[in-house]
């Protein structure tokens, strides 16, 4: 289990590779970590001022189990179900409500725990994105050194 600054530790982390793979106009120094009910990052992006951004990891929890407490067979090799938990993670992030009073971007990101290549998990999440009422003016993908502008 993570505390809460290493969670805003890792949270900074994946944000400063989004910037740099993204290539926005978004000085680090500038990336604040905030607590809810506000969006994790608040930054400033370029002219537009202050935006805010609501990160969320695609994990397939089978993993995520089998990496924290590994339980090799015999060979050395552990065999787990895995599916798609992109569909489920995003449904729910577009049911919260934040508070701020600034632009709110969701930043999807994989960190290897999911096996969906981003091929998927962008068409996948598309949908919900387009259909449901929601607080996010864009939706993006960071996956294996890529960034996907999913919505806006």
């Amino acid at each position: 289990m993570t505390t809460e600054n290493e969670k805003a530790q890792i949270e900074l982390a994946i944000f400063a590779n989004f910037i740099r793979f993204s290539g926005l106009p978004v000085p680090m120094s500038t990336a604040e970590k905030r607590k809810p009910p506000e969006p994790d990052i608040l930054c400033s992006l370029g002219a537009e001022g202050k935006v805010a951004f609501e990160l969320v990891e695609i994990c397939d929890p089978n993993i995520a189990r089998a990496l924290a407490d590994p339980k090799p067979n015999l060979d050395g090799v552990e065999y787990i179900s895995t599916s798609d938990p992109s569909l489920q993670i995003v449904g729910n992030k577009l049911r919260k409500v934040y508070q701020t009073s600034h632009p709110v971007e969701l930043l999807c990101y994989t960190n290897g725990r999911v096996i969906t290549p981003s091929d998927v998990i962008v068409p996948t999440i598309l949908p919900l994105l387009d259909c449901y009422r929601h607080t996010f003016r864009k939706a993006w993908l960071l996956s294996e050194g890529e960034v996907f502008k999913v919505w806006s």
